[in-house]
């Protein structure tokens, strides 16, 4: 019931519907557990999810478990961990191809830029250390060209 609201929240926001009834819904939700349950997910999903998408994953777990939020950003939130780690969708990429990738990441860009204020430096080097700890660290080989400087 939980996850139907906060997607449906998810939805309805991305649409600019009213959500008070379904933010009225959350009252009383045990956000720890849920955010529990969110790492859970991720920590089942990183291996086929990859880097890029564990990034977002984590930086919404992290974000998620530290700090006030409101209601509506912890359902954003929480909703966007669903949407990346969890395997259907709404345009699925087996059947509809880069259509079905193109709205993961729409989902994902908006949920960030709704809730990127609550995203701190030490929330990113946590999201690091971890995706580090997960993957390996990235390592950069070969020229690395800077602004202002020149190659011979």
């Amino acid at each position: 019931m939980i996850i139907t609201i906060c997607l449906l929240i998810l939805a309805y926001s991305i649409f600019k519907k009213p959500i008070e009834g379904l933010i009225t819904k959350l009252k009383g939700v045990d956000w720890k557990k849920l955010t529990s349950d969110a790492w859970d997910k991720i920590v089942s999903a990183y291996k086929k999810i990859g880097r890029s998408s564990s990034r977002y994953a984590l930086l919404f777990y992290y974000t998620l478990s530290e700090g006030t939020l409101t209601t509506l950003d912890k359902a954003l939130l929480y909703a966007g961990i669903l949407y990346i780690v969890v395997p259907g969708d709404l345009l699925p990429r087996r059947i509809l191809g880069l259509l079905g990738i193109l709205d993961d990441v729409a989902v994902v860009a908006w949920v960030y830029n709704k809730v990127k204020k609550n995203i701190t430096p030490a929330i990113e080097a946590k999201v690091e250390a971890t995706l580090d700890k997960w993957f390996g660290p990235v390592v950069v080989t070969g020229p690395v060209a800077t602004l202002g400087t020149t190659t011979p």
